[in-house]
């Protein structure tokens, strides 16, 4: 297993924009949040979408650390929210859906990544994990959800799309982040009895 590696302020960024922004640094942790194509309604994205256009017009690249860090707790905190709440058909809430993005998650693990938290709840996925050996981020993510789509698909005798095409993704800066993320993850699920993976040897995090 590779020690966590957070974000340098010396390394290249690999910087990309759709609707949401990506930034990749190679071997660098990431906390991802994918979610269900059907997981918010409509209205609540209109709204966040004009919300955040405001902001962006008000913020032009590059950001500071300090705008950065505001995006992140405007827009992200605010769909995590919206998440947690319960939208959608919450086809992961099955037991059998829920193994198959866990064991797709823990496939690689040690190869093309290291996974240190994951947990998977009704209509989304976060993970804390590191790529490993030049495989890129958004080569992992939609290896994830292309996998888990068809095997759930399958399933449930159902097609069409499964996943939003986007995720959320923001790298991590430093450990007192990593912990962060860490417990956010662990504390997810609620009391909803809903299993979360911590990567051995890092439990103690979530006891600070």
């Amino acid at each position: 297993m590779e020690y966590p590696r957070f974000l340098s302020p010396y390394g290249a960024i690999d910087k990309s924009l759709h609707h949401l922004p990506h930034w990749e640094q190679e071997e660098t942790c990431v906390f991802v949040t994918f979610r269900l194509a059907d997981s918010l309604p409509a209205e609540k994205l209109a709204q966040w979408e004009d919300d955040r256009k405001v902001w962006l017009e008000a913020h032009p690249r590059p950001w500071t650390d300090e705008e950065a860090e505001e995006y992140g707790r405007e827009f992200g905190a605010r769909l995590d929210k919206w998440l947690d709440a319960g939208f959608g058909s919450c086809v992961l809430g099955e037991k059998e859906n829920r193994e198959i993005v866990w064991n797709a998650i823990l496939h690689f693990d040690g190869t093309r990544y290291d996974v240190y938290a994951f947990v998977v709840m009704g209509n989304h996925v976060h993970v804390l994990f590191r790529p490993l050996n030049g495989h890129e981020m958004s080569a992992i993510l939609h290896s994830w959800k292309s996998f888990t789509a068809k095997e759930i698909n399958r399933r449930s005798n159902k097609n069409g799309q499964l996943w939003q095409h986007e995720s959320w993704d923001r790298l991590v800066r430093n450990a007192v982040h990593f912990a962060r993320v860490s417990r956010y993850i662990a504390r997810n699920p609620g009391d909803s009895g809903v299993p979360v993976y911590i990567k051995k040897g890092f439990e103690a995090l979530l006891a600070v």
